[in-house]
């Protein structure tokens, strides 16, 4: 009875083992699947996160190409505006110089028409007063024998009346 007994007891004891080990694999086993469970959904997280951040990225590169293109826009716009300016001014500034080509060559023609009349003049007083000086030498040499025959009549007038009034 004692080895029966015996038997017994290990062979409760040995239940009682195998329970603990089952409720410690079915633990085990719970622990692990929680574990796989949690493993999974931290892999999912983690997936979710790096697509957040790629659309992030995504989103901010496209952000930043559309910046990019609208300045690239802009400065085109800004070139062609300047251009445009540019154009304007140098236009306004051939059509200015045109004018004062012309403006400058009538003055040079109404000096050049002022400076030949001036000379015309001055050619025509000059030959009147070469007329006029010969037409005085004409005159005086035609006068010199009348001065000479009245200063003659008078110094014989005054020598008679100077004899005349002396007796």
């Amino acid at each position: 009875m004692s080895a029966l007994r015996e038997q017994k007891d290990e062979l409760l004891e040995a239940q009682t083992e195998i329970r603990h080990l089952r409720n410690t694999i079915s633990a085990l086993r719970d622990e692990m699947e929680q574990m796989r469970f949690e493993r999974n959904e931290a892999v999912q997280q983690a997936v979710v996160e790096a697509n957040q951040e790629i659309t992030q990225l995504r989103e901010a590169a496209a952000a930043l190409r559309d910046q990019l293109e609208k300045m690239r826009f802009d400065k085109d716009e800004e070139v062609q505006s300047t251009l445009k300016d540019g154009k304007g001014e140098a236009t306004q500034l051939h059509k200015t110089i045109q004018t004062m080509r012309e403006e400058l060559e009538a003055v040079k023609f109404d000096y050049e028409d002022k400076l030949e009349q001036s000379s015309k003049n001055a050619r025509d007083e000059v030959r009147q007063l070469h007329n006029t000086v010969s037409t005085m030498r004409d005159e005086l040499e035609a006068a010199k024998p009348k001065a000479k025959a009245k200063t003659k009549a008078k110094t014989k007038t005054k020598t008679a009346s100077k004899k005349t009034g002396k007796k």
